[in-house]
């Protein structure tokens, strides 16, 4: 008996063990963190959640909202003066005194890469003239990104019992920041030479607070957190085969070993099927009185969605195509597409002609042909015209003679 039992509990091991093995079968990680969320960033589908709305210290993965609202809001080829805001951060600096001048995108990165808590509040006076100012700023644009549990005090992330965030909201915000390739290239970055003033020899080489980067291949960033109430935070990123998944990680025991098992979770427990790429026909549009009948439209957005454990329903493309009078010039409105599943639209894109389509020759004759028999009708009209007027006049002369 105790043999068998053996025998079936061994099988019953090797069975999960196998199982876990099969795409979309892989169970969960087992993550410590207070709460966690894993998105995909095309869609904002939601893989995997834990706590994912409880609002919570986030510490400096607050500073993604502070990027995102610099790329908004400045020029990053400006100068920012700094004040004597500086004397009263504290945590991770680059050392910025009153009176530098620095370029916006030497600060952004600091921001970004060195996590720079004074970097972080220079940008903040620059774009909103004060702290304050700008954190109403970025509260107005949590709100418009449907970051409903989340509340901003300050640009940097040091602790304010009023300063917190969810899961989910990080991931809005992280997502939407992901759509300017200047975020997208720093937080990526292991390493990255800014210009600070004193630096003996101009340039300072920055490295990367997020350590995933050099842990999993195919991490591409964004942002690592800490105050001691917050615990370690960690809003990761990863992209395979062109598809990216976002990760927010707060008060983690081991948020980088977490992150890369929920990012790989994702991966490999979920199937990401792409519809469309900006740059891809989805259709062609009618063209009257061109030179061709029809012009390619192109989708402008990434149309695509996510199917595995809990989500994924049938999806259908959905092309809605506009008729084109000729001429028409690439880049004009010719329609819409809508990736639509369970009758909600999960994500659109607007179409536009993919290329010039001139007048048909037909067509450009008929209508200089037209042109030129109503300029001859004008000029006959005006010539009677001007015989009868010039006529009764004659006659007016002769009747009363001077």
């Amino acid at each position: 008996m105790r043999l068998a039992a053996g025998i079936t509990r061994a099988g019953a091991i090797l069975a999960l063990s196998l199982l876990s093995t099969i795409p979309g079968l892989a169970a969960p990680p087992a993550i410590q963190s207070s709460a966690a969320i894993l998105m995909d960033a095309d869609t904002g589908t939601v893989l995997y959640r834990k706590s994912a709305d409880d609002s919570r210290p986030m510490a400096s993965t607050t500073k993604v909202m502070t990027a995102l609202l610099a790329l908004e809001h400045a020029d990053l080829n400006e100068d920012a003066t700094v004040s004597t805001i500086v004397k009263t951060i504290t945590g991770s600096n680059v050392g910025l005194q009153p009176g530098d001048v620095v370029r916006m995108d030497d600060l952004l990165t600091a921001l970004l890469v060195d996590s720079a808590n004074d970097a972080a509040a220079v940008i903040a006076e620059h774009i909103s003239g004060s702290v304050e100012d700008f954190a109403d700023l970025m509260n107005a644009r949590a709100e418009q990104l449907g970051a409903t549990h989340t509340h901003f005090v300050n640009p940097h992330g040091l602790y304010d019992p009023n300063h917190y965030a969810s899961a989910h909201d990080l991931a809005l915000i992280t997502r939407e920041a992901f759509a300017h390739d200047r975020f997208r290239r720093l937080v990526s970055a292991k390493v990255a030479d800014v210009s600070l003033p004193g630096s003996p020899e101009g340039t300072v080489q920055l490295i990367n607070h997020n350590k995933l980067l050099w842990r999993a291949d195919f991490a591409t960033g964004v942002k690592t957190g800490y105050v001691k109430q917050s615990g370690h935070c960690l809003i990761a990123s990863g992209e395979k085969n062109g598809w990216q998944l976002i990760a927010v990680l707060l008060d983690s025991p081991d948020m980088y070993t977490e992150a890369q098992a929920l990012l790989q979770y994702g991966f490999t427990s979920f199937d990401h099927h792409i519809y469309a790429r900006p740059g891809d026909a989805v259709g062609r549009a009618r063209v009257r009185g061109g030179r061709r009948s029809d012009v390619p439209a192109v989708c402008q957005k990434t149309l695509a969605c996510v199917s595995g454990p809990g989500v994924g329903e049938e999806s259908r493309l959905e092309v809605t195509l506009s008729t084109l009078k000729a001429p028409v010039s690439q880049g004009e409105p010719a329609g819409q597409a809508q990736l639509i599943a369970g009758g909600r639209v999960l994500a659109s894109s607007p179409l536009v002609a993919g290329e010039d389509i001139p007048r048909s020759r037909l067509r450009t004759f008929a209508i200089w042909l037209l042109r030129i028999t109503l300029l001859l009708v004008i000029l006959v009209l005006l010539t009677r015209t001007y015989a009868k007027a010039l006529k009764a006049h004659r006659r007016r002369r002769y009747r009363f003679p001077a």
